[in-house]
């Protein structure tokens, strides 16, 4: 009881100005996490609603799509780290480096070049197959391989250790670390984003040919000239009407060199949604590990937002009391 009555004092003749900022950024920092707890139900109220669909019969817009991974035609994707054939990648290489100065001085990992693909693939189920744009989305991978070496440039992956002990004797003098999560083709996976049907009569042309999918990638890495070309409301990124404008382009070029021979079939496209409300997910299995996600993130920050809310009320109660 001690404690708390000092407490009180202490708020009672601090001094008004600190005082206010102080509790004010807290009171802040509370609303943030009771906000991001409520987005995160949001989200996991979203998923569950969604409908899982067959690629043939996806309703236009929001969608949940399950199926397996595949590549698409054409040279395979393969992950700069491990150099291991995959769908998708996201990669980071660190070097062990000295920081601080004097006594302070102490090793510590530094990230020397990070990436993740932005490439292509295929959704594929019973019904048919569905062109992933993985650009924006959040990814779910069941494991990350971490492991060690001498080199910036590791030349292919080694299976890490498999305990802790073991782990530390393969790290030992070693000054990079590799750090990489994979789709690999064959995997069955999980995708809620926005589905569009493009191409066939009527449409927006578009194709998934080898040509129309180095062209789209082409775009894709001059993110100046994309910007240039297509940001057409010059909010520095480009939406998904935009995006439209470009497979549009692309597939009209492509048309155009092959003669204009038909319609080109239409082509399912699943990919970001711009709208924070609807989040574009791919999960490597099914929905039940971002569901846990969702529910643990929520949970970890209503733990930390009440108290931190009552807190700061109670300071403020005492203080004007």
């Amino acid at each position: 009881m001690s404690s708390v009555a000092d407490l009180i004092t202490i708020i009672r003749l601090a001094e008004a100005g600190p005082l206010w900022l102080v509790t004010s950024l807290l009171g802040l920092l509370a609303a943030g996490m009771l906000y991001g707890a409520l987005h995160c139900l949001a989200d996991k109220r979203m998923l569950e609603n969604v409908p899982t669909a067959l690629v043939r019969s996806a309703a236009q817009g929001y969608a949940e799509l399950r199926g397996m991974a595949e590549l698409m035609a054409g040279d395979p994707i393969r992950a700069p780290a491990s150099l291991r054939v995959c769908v998708w990648y996201k990669y980071k290489i660190e070097h062990l480096a000295e920081a601080g100065r004097g006594q302070d001085r102490r090793k510590t990992w530094v990230v020397v070049e990070q990436g993740t693909s932005d490439s292509l693939f295929h959704l594929t189920d019973t019904s048919g197959s569905c062109a992933v744009d993985p650009d924006g989305a959040t990814v779910h991978t069941t494991r990350r391989d971490v492991w060690y070496g001498h080199g910036r440039t590791p030349g292919g992956f080694r299976p890490p250790a498999g305990n802790l002990l073991s782990r530390w004797f393969d790290s030992a003098g070693k000054s990079y670390r590799y750090t990489e999560q994979l789709i690999r083709p064959g995997d069955g996976i999980y995708v809620i984003g926005q589905f569009i049907t493009h191409g066939g009569s009527g449409t927006a042309p578009i194709d998934t040919d080898d040509g129309i999918a180095e062209r789209l990638q082409a775009w894709k890495r001059d993110q100046s000239a994309l910007l240039r070309e297509f940001d057409t409301n010059r909010d520095g990124h480009i939406d998904t009407q935009e995006w439209a404008a470009v497979r549009t382009r692309v597939a009209r070029e492509a048309r155009a060199e092959r003669g204009g021979a038909g319609d080109p079939p239409p082509v399912d496209v699943i990919g970001q949604t711009h709208d924070h409300r609807r989040p574009f997910i791919i999960a490597v299995g099914d929905e039940e590990p971002v569901l846990l996600s969702r529910t643990r993130t929520a949970v970890a920050l209503m733990m930390l937002g009440v108290p931190l809310a009552i807190a700061v009320v109670w300071a403020w109660a005492v203080r004007l009391t």
